[in-house]
């Protein structure tokens, strides 16, 4: 009996080995399970990150005022959904079949988006060729802004317009289509960006000179040389011809497109259709295409049309406001003039008579200053047109009589009747005293400048660097001169930095987009760089003279515009009511894009995880997906029953007591396994966990920041605030937090409240494999307020060594390759500022509060530091 019990507990020992052993391979086999399952949990948090990320800065984008163009929309918005179907594919391999309804969902706002991000031209009818008899303002979609407004003067308003006829967008369409050039255009404008001027020098130099050689349809050459000798013969002047942009959405009343396009003068009637190509290649030049990426105008809207005119033979020529630009509270129209072409005013290049007339007739004439005009444009012998010196006797002369400024004012007045709103008139003078109306288009008024009587007094011992010259746009900014001459100096000018420029010409006009105020020694307000300044609302002063070389490169000045000075240093009482650049974004059909998609993608109605209605078929946008997707992960990972990870392997944190921490070692972390479901802190073997915990809790939290919190926010305050995190708390606002450790890994998944945080870390031997990865978004509190919070952490961070990245309420933060040390240092940072920046947004009233919460903040990461060196 007594071997036979013997044998007994011998088997029952053995049986009790096999049993021991089934379970280690099982915990194994569970183990690696895990690993592979954390994997795709990884994944799916990286692609959440990205997709929030993108969201937040189109977001950012969409509120701003810095230029972006469809290519950034389409970019943007594929970024998105790729990241977001690695979130749907990714629970679905976490939870496969679980959540089926999902993918259609996902599909069904891919499909919404794709029309919003269309590149391909609207179609017309195949009409090449419109004449000027056969046009009116109705045509502009056809025939672009510039041809159709003088088909309307001449048609509708019986205004002296010249005879000519239009080249339609149908033609420049079949033009790029024909050699292919449609699609080449698309593939070099993805590489170009206003702010690289350097790269869209090159993208705009090749597209041109594709343009230039390549052939035309047959069919559009014919109808091109037709039409020209039909005009000369109808006509009877000499075969000389002015060949004009009339590009889509020229001359409106949102976009002026001031000398963006060329236009070739004096053009023999024979040669029409290589300097139509010269026209239609001069979309592409770097001021066209900065200014359409700068309005954000894409380029699938803007089809270059073409009003091809008589060469006419002026004796003087210029442009007529019938209001002033910019002081257009005055009752009075202002006319720029010079003897000969009007090209001198328009292109800035040569100094101009003014005169400032009554808008009432008999419109008295109430101020005039004439320059001394000692050259002037004119037609060349053979093709172009060249410029001319002026007789003495002619150049101080004024180059319009009292009686044709008044008849010049009739004109004018009469073309703003016509269209209701003041006009931006070009004219021309011809050797037989009659007038011609060459273009006519709304003015944009972006202010008006400041009356004198309303300036603030100067501080005592201000400099005046220079004064004089006209207000071209009015306004008043600061920042460092800096000197261009020539093109090559654009490509390092900097942002917000005042233009010193020789001459307002139109090549400067890429840089206004990053300038805070322009001066130049020559130009008016009538020049197109002008234009282009007021359509900015960047400050311009012009027509300076010699003045402007003494300013130098480096000098700190304050532009005032309105006052027609440049004054040394930051000048804050001119500044304080300076209002900020107009964003000139708004309206434009690449800002209506951006909106649209985000329409499909930003709004977050799915916000409780606990209502019954958060499910796949209520989600409405992408970001609904996105939240579906990581509260989902996080309860596949973590869920307690039988067929869930944690059970076996998230071991809650205990220190004195249980905490709202569990711990799930995925390899070697603990430095001994624990029997029940507790997992002792001395019993982690993980030092980056350590250094994280470490920096959380070395200093007590104190609770939420003291504020007077109503209704929901005061809950929310009351669910997130207990100190020790005790389990019986838990709520959807008080979620588990996990941390995923190895002996040398560690990865916090931290949300409190409305509060959402990631650390990762990896700290070992190996100096060229260690980094530490924080990622911050979140708060309850207003916009402004979450953001003066990021940009509190992120300072923090940055001053001990992290580079930092902000997205609006979104902050990342990144550190590699540094020793274990300093990887653990920064570990001790991160998390203070986890557990120490909950609910600050609510208090982040003032400039005061971040002073004193950053002072505070970086006292306590002191002593963290300081104690853990001592450890």
């Amino acid at each position: 009996m007594t071997h036979a019990w013997a044998a007994l507990k011998r088997l029952a020992r053995r049986l009790s080995a096999i049993v021991s052993t089934e379970k280690v391979v099982d915990e194994e086999g569970l183990r690696a399970s895990f690993r592979e399952a954390c994997g795709r949990f990884k994944r799916l948090v990286s692609a959440n990150n990205k997709a929030l990320e993108a969201m937040s800065h189109m977001e950012e984008t969409l509120a701003g005022s810095q230029p972006y163009d469809l290519a950034y929309v389409r970019t943007q918005t594929t970024r998105i959904v790729s990241a977001v179907y690695q979130m749907v594919e990714a629970l679905d391999t976490l939870a496969p079949g679980r959540y089926s309804a999902l993918r259609p969902r996902f599909e069904s706002i891919r499909t919404q988006l794709v029309p919003l991000l269309e590149t391909a031209p609207g179609t017309h009818d195949g009409t090449l060729i419109i004449p000027f008899s056969n046009i009116t303002a109705a045509d502009a979609p056809r025939v672009g802004g510039k041809a159709a407004n003088l088909g309307e003067m001449r048609n509708r308003a019986s205004l002296p317009v010249p005879d000519g006829f239009g080249v339609t967008a149908q033609a420049f369409w079949l033009f790029m289509r024909h050699t292919g050039l449609d699609e080449e255009v698309d593939r070099q404008l993805r590489l170009a960006s206003p702010d690289r001027l350097e790269s869209l020098y090159g993208v705009c130099s090749r597209i041109r000179q594709k343009i230039v050689a390549a052939p035309l349809p047959p069919e559009l050459e014919t109808a091109l040389n037709t039409a020209a000798q039909e005009l000369v013969h109808r006509t009877g002047t000499t075969a000389r011809l002015a060949v004009r942009s009339s590009a889509l959405g020229e001359d409106s009343m949102g976009h002026a497109f001031a000398g963006q396009y060329r236009s070739m003068l004096n053009v023999p009637a024979e040669h029409l259709v290589e300097a139509w190509r010269e026209v239609v290649a001069s979309k592409y030049g770097v001021e066209a295409v900065a200014y359409r990426m700068r309005c954000g105008l894409a380029d699938r809207d803007v089809a270059v049309s073409v009003a091809v005119m008589p060469m006419l033979g002026a004796v003087a020529g210029g442009v007529l406001y019938t209001r002033d630009p910019v002081a257009m509270r005055a009752d009075n129209m202002v006319i720029h003039a010079v003897h000969g072409l009007p090209r001198g005013v328009v292109d800035g290049s040569l100094p101009t008579d003014r005169f400032s007339l009554c808008r009432v007739p008999p419109h008295v004439i109430l101020s005039r200053q004439v320059a001394y005009k000692s050259e002037r444009y004119a037609a060349a012998n053979g093709e172009g047109v060249t410029r001319l010196d002026t007789l003495p006797d002619m150049a101080s002369a004024p180059a319009l009589t009292d009686a044709q400024l008044h008849t010049l004012a009739e004109l004018a007045m009469r073309v703003e009747q016509h269209y209701g709103i003041p006009q931006d008139v070009e004219w021309a003078l011809l050797d037989n005293g009659e007038f011609r109306l060459l273009q006519a288009r709304p003015i944009l008024f972006n202010r008006a400048a400041r009356a004198p009587e309303a300036a603030p007094p100067l501080p005592e011992g201000t400099v005046v660097l220079l004064r004089g010259g006209e207000t071209a746009s009015p306004g008043t900014a600061c920042g460092p001169v800096v000197q261009v001459r020539k093109q090559a100096e654009t490509l390092g000018f900097p942002d917000n930095a005042v233009l010193a420029v020789p001459h307002a010409d139109t090549r400067w006009a890429p840089l206004l987009s990053r300038a805070a105020a322009v001066v130049a020694g020559t130009g008016s307000s009538a020049g197109h760089l002008a234009n282009v300044a007021r359509e900015f609302g960047i400050p311009a002063l012009f027509g300076v003279g010699w003045k402007v070389d003494t300013l130098k490169t480096g000098t700190v000045v304050t532009v005032d515009a309105d006052a027609g000075q440049v004054l040394e240093g930051r000048i804050e009482s001119l500044l304080a009511d300076a209002p900020a650049p107009r964003n000139i974004m708004e309206g434009s059909s690449v800002h209506a894009a951006l909106s649209g998609v985000l329409a499909h993608i930003a709004p977050l109605t799915l916000t409780d995880s606990e209502s019954p209605d958060f499910r796949p078929e209520n989600c409405q946008t992408l970001h609904d997906i996105t939240r579906f997707c990581h509260q989902k992960a996080v309860e596949e990972m973590f869920r307690s029953d039988d067929d869930g990870y944690p059970k076996h392997m998230a071991k809650q944190l205990y220190l004195d007591r249980p905490l709202q921490f569990w711990v799930v070692n995925l390899d070697d972390g603990f430095l001994r396994e624990p029997q029940g479901k507790l997992i002792p802190l001395e019993d982690i073997g993980s030092p980056p966990m350590l250094a994280l915990w470490h920096g959380m809790m070395h200093v007590p939290w104190a609770g939420p920041p003291p504020v007077h919190l109503q209704g929901f926010l005061s809950l929310l305050a009351q669910s997130a605030s207990t100190p020790g995190f005790e389990p019986a708390g838990a709520t959807d606002f008080t979620i588990r937090n996990y941390f995923l450790v190895s002996s040398r890994f560690c990865s916090l998944q931290s949300r409190f409240g409305y509060h959402f945080c990631t650390v990762e870390a990896l700290a070992g031997d190996v100096d060229a494999e260690n980094f530490v990865a924080f990622r911050f978004k979140g708060g309850a509190a207003d916009i402004n307020r979450r953001l003066l919070r990021v940009r509190l952490i992120a300072e923090i961070l940055e001053e001990h060594g992290l580079r930092t990245r902000i997205i609006r309420d979104s902050l990342s933060a990144r550190l590699e390759g540094l020793p274990m040390a300093e990887t653990l240092r920064a570990l001790h940072v991160m998390g203070h500022l986890v557990m120490h920046t909950r609910q600050l947004d609510m208090i982040m009233s003032s400039p005061d509060s971040v002073v004193y919460y950053k002072e505070k903040l970086s006292a306590d990461i002191r002593t963290v530091l300081a104690a853990s060196e001592q450890a």
